[in-house]
Protein backbone atom coordinates (compact mmCIF):
# COMPACT_ATOMS: atom_id res chain seq x y z
CA UNK A 1 0.00 0.00 0.00
CA UNK A 2 1.46 3.60 -0.84
CA UNK A 3 2.24 5.99 1.44
CA UNK A 4 0.18 9.42 1.40
CA UNK A 5 1.80 12.43 -0.79
CA UNK A 6 1.86 15.25 0.55
CA UNK A 7 1.04 18.21 -1.61
CA UNK A 8 0.66 21.84 -1.26
CA UNK A 9 -2.55 24.60 -1.98
CA UNK A 10 -0.43 27.12 -4.40
CA UNK A 11 -3.49 28.99 -4.49
CA UNK A 12 -7.52 28.96 -4.46
CA UNK A 13 -10.11 29.76 -7.07
CA UNK A 14 -13.44 30.54 -6.26
CA UNK A 15 -15.96 28.89 -9.21
CA UNK A 16 -19.24 29.63 -8.01
CA UNK A 17 -20.45 30.97 -4.52
CA UNK A 18 -20.40 27.16 -3.58
CA UNK A 19 -17.45 26.02 -5.30
CA UNK A 20 -13.58 26.02 -5.53
CA UNK A 21 -10.57 24.61 -7.61
CA UNK A 22 -7.85 24.13 -5.72
CA UNK A 23 -4.51 24.47 -7.07
CA UNK A 24 -1.82 21.72 -5.72
CA UNK A 25 1.66 22.22 -5.95
CA UNK A 26 3.28 18.77 -7.61
CA UNK A 27 6.55 18.16 -6.16
CA UNK A 28 9.79 17.60 -8.07
CA UNK A 29 9.80 14.26 -7.63
CA UNK A 30 7.33 11.56 -7.10
CA UNK A 31 5.02 13.61 -9.15
CA UNK A 32 1.31 12.61 -9.41
CA UNK A 33 0.50 11.10 -12.88
CA UNK A 34 -3.12 11.18 -14.15
CA UNK A 35 -5.35 10.97 -17.18
CA UNK A 36 -8.02 13.48 -18.15
CA UNK A 37 -11.22 12.40 -16.15
CA UNK A 38 -9.80 10.80 -13.44
CA UNK A 39 -10.41 11.57 -9.75
CA UNK A 40 -8.12 12.73 -6.57
CA UNK A 41 -8.06 10.68 -3.32
CA UNK A 42 -7.70 12.67 -0.52
CA UNK A 43 -6.36 11.42 2.96
CA UNK A 44 -8.43 13.76 5.58
CA UNK A 45 -10.10 13.92 8.63
CA UNK A 46 -13.01 13.27 8.20
CA UNK A 47 -14.80 14.47 11.93
CA UNK A 48 -12.22 16.92 13.23
CA UNK A 49 -10.83 14.35 15.98
CA UNK A 50 -7.91 13.18 13.96
CA UNK A 51 -9.29 9.84 12.48
CA UNK A 52 -8.18 9.87 8.93
CA UNK A 53 -10.37 8.30 6.04
CA UNK A 54 -10.37 8.98 2.20
CA UNK A 55 -12.38 11.03 0.07
CA UNK A 56 -12.11 11.17 -3.92
CA UNK A 57 -12.73 14.41 -5.77
CA UNK A 58 -12.50 14.70 -9.73
CA UNK A 59 -9.56 16.52 -11.07
CA UNK A 60 -10.46 19.51 -13.49
CA UNK A 61 -6.74 19.91 -14.57
CA UNK A 62 -5.58 18.75 -17.46
CA UNK A 63 -2.45 16.85 -17.78
CA UNK A 64 0.21 18.35 -20.08
CA UNK A 65 -1.06 21.63 -19.87
CA UNK A 66 -1.80 23.16 -16.69
CA UNK A 67 1.13 23.74 -14.72
CA UNK A 68 -1.06 22.83 -11.41
CA UNK A 69 -2.70 19.40 -9.79
CA UNK A 70 -6.40 21.11 -9.91
CA UNK A 71 -9.69 19.59 -7.89
CA UNK A 72 -12.61 21.43 -7.75
CA UNK A 73 -14.91 21.11 -4.84
CA UNK A 74 -18.54 22.07 -4.89
CA UNK A 75 -19.80 22.34 -0.96
CA UNK A 76 -22.75 20.19 -0.20
CA UNK A 77 -25.12 20.43 2.61
CA UNK A 78 -24.20 17.80 5.81
CA UNK A 79 -20.57 17.72 3.93
CA UNK A 80 -18.15 17.94 6.66
CA UNK A 81 -15.09 17.41 4.59
CA UNK A 82 -16.27 19.50 1.51
CA UNK A 83 -17.47 22.39 3.27
CA UNK A 84 -14.21 22.29 5.10
CA UNK A 85 -12.34 22.33 1.50
CA UNK A 86 -14.36 24.85 0.68
CA UNK A 87 -14.26 27.18 3.35
CA UNK A 88 -11.74 26.78 5.51
CA UNK A 89 -8.64 25.92 3.37
CA UNK A 90 -6.00 28.43 2.25
CA UNK A 91 -2.77 29.01 -0.11
CA UNK A 92 -0.19 27.18 1.89
CA UNK A 93 -1.75 24.45 3.88
CA UNK A 94 -0.82 20.64 2.94
CA UNK A 95 -3.26 18.29 1.63
CA UNK A 96 -2.25 14.43 1.84
CA UNK A 97 -3.20 12.38 -1.30
CA UNK A 98 -3.09 8.94 -1.71
CA UNK A 99 -2.97 9.53 -5.86
CA UNK A 100 -4.80 9.42 -8.87
CA UNK A 101 -7.43 7.02 -9.74
CA UNK A 102 -10.33 6.37 -12.13
CA UNK A 103 -11.68 4.40 -15.31
CA UNK A 104 -13.18 7.78 -17.04
CA UNK A 105 -11.12 8.27 -19.06
CA UNK A 106 -10.20 10.18 -22.25
CA UNK A 107 -6.52 9.76 -23.48
CA UNK A 108 -5.98 12.35 -26.61
CA UNK A 109 -4.98 10.52 -30.20
CA UNK A 110 -2.87 13.37 -32.28
CA UNK A 111 -4.60 12.68 -35.68
CA UNK A 112 -7.95 11.26 -34.73
CA UNK A 113 -10.98 12.98 -36.22
CA UNK A 114 -13.88 12.60 -33.25
CA UNK A 115 -16.39 14.47 -31.91
CA UNK A 116 -16.88 14.42 -28.34
CA UNK A 117 -20.32 14.82 -27.29
CA UNK A 118 -20.35 15.59 -23.29
CA UNK A 119 -22.72 15.85 -21.15
CA UNK A 120 -22.44 17.66 -17.35
CA UNK A 121 -24.69 18.47 -14.70
CA UNK A 122 -23.63 21.10 -11.66
CA UNK A 123 -20.14 19.31 -10.24
CA UNK A 124 -20.48 16.90 -12.89
CA UNK A 125 -18.51 19.23 -14.74
CA UNK A 126 -15.03 18.49 -13.15
CA UNK A 127 -13.71 15.62 -14.85
CA UNK A 128 -15.19 16.64 -18.01
CA UNK A 129 -13.70 19.93 -18.06
CA UNK A 130 -10.73 17.98 -17.87
CA UNK A 131 -11.40 16.02 -20.41
CA UNK A 132 -12.73 18.79 -22.70
CA UNK A 133 -9.39 20.48 -22.55
CA UNK A 134 -7.56 17.60 -23.33
CA UNK A 135 -9.18 16.96 -26.82
CA UNK A 136 -9.39 20.67 -27.88
CA UNK A 137 -5.56 21.12 -27.14
CA UNK A 138 -4.10 18.19 -27.89
CA UNK A 139 -6.81 16.32 -30.74
CA UNK A 140 -6.38 19.35 -33.28
CA UNK A 141 -9.06 17.23 -35.36
CA UNK A 142 -11.75 16.67 -34.06
CA UNK A 143 -14.54 19.17 -32.15
CA UNK A 144 -16.19 19.10 -28.75
CA UNK A 145 -20.45 19.57 -27.86
CA UNK A 146 -20.78 20.22 -23.91
CA UNK A 147 -24.37 19.99 -23.09
CA UNK A 148 -24.34 21.29 -19.23
CA UNK A 149 -27.13 21.57 -17.41
CA UNK A 150 -27.45 23.86 -13.80
CA UNK A 151 -30.03 26.17 -12.21
CA UNK A 152 -29.07 29.53 -13.33
CA UNK A 153 -26.37 31.35 -14.71
CA UNK A 154 -24.70 31.69 -11.27
CA UNK A 155 -24.30 28.28 -10.84
CA UNK A 156 -22.61 27.54 -13.74
CA UNK A 157 -18.90 26.07 -12.53
CA UNK A 158 -16.38 27.01 -14.68
CA UNK A 159 -18.44 29.84 -16.93
CA UNK A 160 -15.79 31.94 -17.74
CA UNK A 161 -13.49 29.48 -18.86
CA UNK A 162 -15.66 27.38 -21.46
CA UNK A 163 -16.51 31.00 -22.53
CA UNK A 164 -12.79 31.85 -23.31
CA UNK A 165 -12.32 28.80 -24.83
CA UNK A 166 -15.09 29.06 -27.34
CA UNK A 167 -13.86 32.30 -28.11
CA UNK A 168 -10.60 30.37 -28.58
CA UNK A 169 -11.42 27.38 -30.57
CA UNK A 170 -14.25 28.83 -32.52
CA UNK A 171 -16.49 26.28 -34.00
CA UNK A 172 -14.01 23.27 -32.80
CA UNK A 173 -16.42 23.86 -29.13
CA UNK A 174 -20.31 23.81 -29.80
CA UNK A 175 -21.59 25.29 -25.54
CA UNK A 176 -24.98 24.74 -24.50
CA UNK A 177 -26.09 25.66 -21.32
CA UNK A 178 -29.36 24.20 -19.91
CA UNK A 179 -30.66 25.90 -17.02
CA UNK A 180 -34.07 24.72 -15.14
CA UNK A 181 -34.04 27.80 -12.89
CA UNK A 182 -33.29 30.87 -15.67
CA UNK A 183 -32.80 34.39 -14.44
CA UNK A 184 -34.32 35.65 -17.47
CA UNK A 185 -35.58 33.72 -20.78
CA UNK A 186 -33.16 30.84 -21.86
CA UNK A 187 -33.43 28.95 -25.23
CA UNK A 188 -32.82 25.95 -23.36
CA UNK A 189 -34.87 26.14 -19.98
CA UNK A 190 -35.91 23.22 -18.08
CA UNK A 191 -33.99 19.58 -16.91
CA UNK A 192 -32.09 17.56 -18.79
CA UNK A 193 -34.68 14.79 -19.64
CA UNK A 194 -34.55 11.82 -22.27
CA UNK A 195 -36.66 14.23 -24.65
CA UNK A 196 -34.80 17.38 -24.17
CA UNK A 197 -31.57 14.84 -24.92
CA UNK A 198 -33.13 13.52 -27.86
CA UNK A 199 -34.17 16.70 -29.29
CA UNK A 200 -29.88 18.61 -28.94
CA UNK A 201 -28.84 15.42 -29.99
CA UNK A 202 -30.99 15.71 -33.18
CA UNK A 203 -29.91 19.20 -33.59
CA UNK A 204 -26.10 19.23 -32.93
CA UNK A 205 -24.25 19.39 -36.28
CA UNK A 206 -22.77 15.95 -36.82
CA UNK A 207 -20.42 16.43 -40.17
CA UNK A 208 -19.65 13.27 -42.18
CA UNK A 209 -16.30 11.66 -41.63
CA UNK A 210 -16.40 12.02 -37.15
CA UNK A 211 -16.56 8.95 -34.94
CA UNK A 212 -19.08 10.20 -32.34
CA UNK A 213 -17.99 9.48 -28.71
CA UNK A 214 -20.20 10.36 -25.53
CA UNK A 215 -19.32 11.06 -21.99
CA UNK A 216 -21.42 12.09 -19.28
CA UNK A 217 -20.97 12.16 -15.60
CA UNK A 218 -23.41 14.06 -12.70
CA UNK A 219 -26.41 13.05 -10.58
CA UNK A 220 -27.85 9.76 -10.67
CA UNK A 221 -31.40 11.18 -12.68
CA UNK A 222 -29.89 13.14 -15.21
CA UNK A 223 -27.05 10.20 -16.07
CA UNK A 224 -30.76 7.65 -16.19
CA UNK A 225 -32.19 10.15 -18.67
CA UNK A 226 -28.98 10.37 -20.84
CA UNK A 227 -28.19 7.01 -21.06
CA UNK A 228 -31.83 6.33 -21.91
CA UNK A 229 -32.08 8.54 -24.95
CA UNK A 230 -28.76 6.97 -26.41
CA UNK A 231 -30.18 3.73 -26.10
CA UNK A 232 -33.61 4.54 -28.10
CA UNK A 233 -31.17 6.32 -30.64
CA UNK A 234 -29.21 2.69 -31.07
CA UNK A 235 -25.84 4.38 -29.80
CA UNK A 236 -23.45 1.40 -29.18
CA UNK A 237 -22.69 1.29 -25.42
CA UNK A 238 -18.84 0.79 -26.28
CA UNK A 239 -19.44 4.96 -27.29
CA UNK A 240 -20.77 5.69 -24.16
CA UNK A 241 -18.99 6.86 -21.16
CA UNK A 242 -20.80 7.41 -17.93
CA UNK A 243 -19.26 8.79 -13.97
CA UNK A 244 -21.91 8.95 -11.60
CA UNK A 245 -21.96 11.41 -8.79
CA UNK A 246 -24.68 10.48 -6.72
CA UNK A 247 -25.71 7.70 -5.08
CA UNK A 248 -29.12 5.87 -7.06
CA UNK A 249 -32.70 6.82 -5.39
CA UNK A 250 -33.94 3.52 -4.83
CA UNK A 251 -30.73 0.74 -5.62
CA UNK A 252 -31.87 -2.78 -6.69
CA UNK A 253 -32.15 -5.58 -3.83
CA UNK A 254 -29.13 -6.89 -2.69
CA UNK A 255 -28.27 -10.84 -3.10
CA UNK A 256 -29.75 -13.13 -1.40
CA UNK A 257 -27.98 -13.68 2.45
CA UNK A 258 -28.65 -15.59 5.23
CA UNK A 259 -29.23 -14.09 8.71
CA UNK A 260 -26.12 -14.22 10.11
CA UNK A 261 -23.67 -11.28 10.43
CA UNK A 262 -20.59 -11.72 8.07
CA UNK A 263 -16.90 -10.75 9.34
CA UNK A 264 -14.28 -9.10 7.07
CA UNK A 265 -11.14 -8.07 7.12
CA UNK A 266 -9.66 -5.10 5.15
CA UNK A 267 -6.17 -4.16 4.69
CA UNK A 268 -5.78 -0.30 3.78
CA UNK A 269 -3.19 2.16 4.37
CA UNK A 270 -0.75 -0.72 6.02
CA UNK A 271 -3.47 -0.99 8.69
CA UNK A 272 -6.00 -3.93 9.31
CA UNK A 273 -9.43 -3.52 10.01
CA UNK A 274 -11.81 -6.26 10.82
CA UNK A 275 -15.61 -5.90 11.12
CA UNK A 276 -19.04 -7.46 10.96
CA UNK A 277 -21.37 -7.10 8.17
CA UNK A 278 -25.28 -7.56 9.42
CA UNK A 279 -27.54 -9.00 6.86
CA UNK A 280 -28.41 -6.43 3.72
CA UNK A 281 -25.68 -3.78 4.29
CA UNK A 282 -22.82 -3.17 1.91
CA UNK A 283 -19.38 -3.99 3.02
CA UNK A 284 -18.79 0.28 2.37
CA UNK A 285 -21.75 1.09 5.11
CA UNK A 286 -20.55 -1.56 7.39
CA UNK A 287 -16.97 -0.08 7.33
CA UNK A 288 -18.15 3.59 7.54
CA UNK A 289 -20.71 2.68 10.65
CA UNK A 290 -17.16 0.83 12.51
CA UNK A 291 -15.46 4.12 11.76
CA UNK A 292 -13.52 2.65 8.87
CA UNK A 293 -12.79 5.46 6.16
CA UNK A 294 -11.98 3.69 2.79
CA UNK A 295 -11.79 5.55 0.27
CA UNK A 296 -15.69 6.12 -1.88
CA UNK A 297 -17.26 8.64 -4.01
CA UNK A 298 -20.42 7.60 -5.56
CA UNK A 299 -21.23 4.69 -3.52
CA UNK A 300 -23.53 3.44 -6.82
CA UNK A 301 -20.88 1.45 -8.35
CA UNK A 302 -19.80 3.50 -11.46
CA UNK A 303 -16.99 5.52 -10.01
CA UNK A 304 -14.96 2.74 -9.14
CA UNK A 305 -13.10 4.37 -5.89
CA UNK A 306 -13.68 2.12 -3.77
CA UNK A 307 -12.27 -1.09 -5.49
CA UNK A 308 -10.85 -3.39 -3.87
CA UNK A 309 -8.77 -6.76 -4.31
CA UNK A 310 -9.93 -10.36 -3.02
CA UNK A 311 -7.66 -12.22 -0.93
CA UNK A 312 -9.94 -14.47 0.50
CA UNK A 313 -13.91 -15.10 0.43
CA UNK A 314 -16.49 -14.17 -1.83
CA UNK A 315 -17.94 -11.21 -2.37
CA UNK A 316 -21.40 -10.71 -4.53
CA UNK A 317 -22.58 -7.39 -5.87
CA UNK A 318 -25.13 -5.93 -7.96
CA UNK A 319 -25.45 -6.24 -11.58
CA UNK A 320 -24.91 -2.36 -12.19
CA UNK A 321 -21.38 -1.72 -11.75
CA UNK A 322 -18.32 -0.49 -13.11
CA UNK A 323 -15.85 -3.24 -13.26
CA UNK A 324 -15.00 -5.04 -16.44
CA UNK A 325 -15.09 -8.89 -16.98
CA UNK A 326 -11.35 -8.72 -16.88
CA UNK A 327 -11.18 -6.96 -13.61
CA UNK A 328 -13.41 -9.05 -12.11
CA UNK A 329 -11.58 -12.24 -13.24
CA UNK A 330 -8.71 -10.45 -11.43
CA UNK A 331 -10.73 -10.73 -8.34
CA UNK A 332 -11.58 -6.99 -7.55
CA UNK A 333 -15.10 -5.66 -6.02
CA UNK A 334 -16.61 -2.51 -5.26
CA UNK A 335 -17.56 -1.99 -1.39
CA UNK A 336 -20.13 0.36 -1.64
CA UNK A 337 -22.17 -2.72 -3.64
CA UNK A 338 -20.72 -5.36 -2.39
CA UNK A 339 -21.83 -7.96 -0.11
CA UNK A 340 -19.84 -10.51 1.74
CA UNK A 341 -21.33 -14.21 0.85
CA UNK A 342 -18.83 -16.18 3.15
CA UNK A 343 -17.59 -15.68 6.75
CA UNK A 344 -14.11 -15.41 5.43
CA UNK A 345 -13.49 -12.62 3.63
CA UNK A 346 -10.24 -10.45 3.39
CA UNK A 347 -9.95 -7.54 1.07
CA UNK A 348 -7.39 -5.10 0.01
CA UNK A 349 -7.36 -1.50 -0.90
CA UNK A 350 -4.95 -0.78 -3.74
Amino acid sequence: MSKALTLKVAYIERETEDAVTIHLKQPLLRKIRYTAGQYLTLEVDVDGDGAKGCRAYSISSTPGLDKTLSITVKRIAGGKVSNRLVQQLAAGDAVHTLGAHGRFTFAPQPGKRRHLVLFAAGSGITPIFSILKSALHFEADSRVSLIYGNRNTDSVIFRDKLEQLQRLFGERLNLLHVLSQPESPHPHSGRLTRQRVSEILQALPNPPGYAIEYYACGPNGMMDEVTEALQAMGVPPEAVHMESFTPAKASPQPPAQSNAPKQVQLLMQGQEFNFAVPPGQTILEAALANGVQPPFSCRSGFCTACICTKLAGEVEMREDHGLSSAELKMGHALMCIGYPATDDVRLQVE
